[in-house]
């Protein structure tokens, strides 16, 4: 039982984990005898390991979807608008949604391939293939990691967009002389 926690332990950490780079990946994905025959044997608790990550991403995606859905149209539209009616330039916020919804267009086609990867892995029978196995949650590792890294992007989007809200809010302070927060 504790081997298996640990093999388990061993392939989450493989998907969750930091990225490999290209340099690490050649003697990464070479396995020995051994290794193969404890990926055939602890097959179905990993893929059990798999089935909870894919179930706990899922939700994650639902939410960091509609929370992203819902800064672009329900924020960042009805504020370019205003700044547009207010003959205010709005070019810096305009130039940041549209990269913001290209960036979500980016987040939902990266996710579908880490999901499409995942599901692979979990059907898979890995007692009959763990090289390829092993081979799919490597590369399912390396796309979550770049779904994670889409993420961060579009974070540092939501800032570079407040920040030019805050300069359009002291443009606006100056040209009415009204300083109130």
């Amino acid at each position: 039982m504790l081997k298996r926690v640990l093999i388990a332990s061993a392939i989450l950490t493989l998907v969750i984990g930091p990225v490999t780079y290209a340099e690490d990946l050649e003697s990464v994905l070479m396995l020995n005898a051994s290794q193969i025959a404890m990926i055939r044997t602890n097959c179905q608790s990993v893929q059990a390991t798999l089935t909870g990550i894919h179930s706990s991403d899922a939700l994650s995606r639902v939410h960091l979807g509609q929370e992203h859905e819902t800064i672009s149209t329900k924020y960042m539209a009805p504020m370019n608008s205003r700044v547009a009616l207010a003959k205010l330039d709005g070019v810096a916020l305009t130039k940041t949604t549209v990269e913001y919804n290209k960036q979500i267009d980016e987040f939902r086609s990266l996710y579908q391939q880490y999901e499409q990867t995942m599901l692979r892995a979990m059907q898979m029978k890995c007692s009959d293939q763990p090289v390829t196995f092993y081979d799919t949650i490597i590369l399912a590792r390396s796309q979550r990691a770049a779904v994670r890294e889409k993420v961060l992007s579009l974070a540092g989007l939501v800032k570079t967009y407040r920040d030019g809200v805050e300069t359009i809010r002291m443009q606006v302070q100056v040209k009415t002389g009204s300083y109130a927060r």
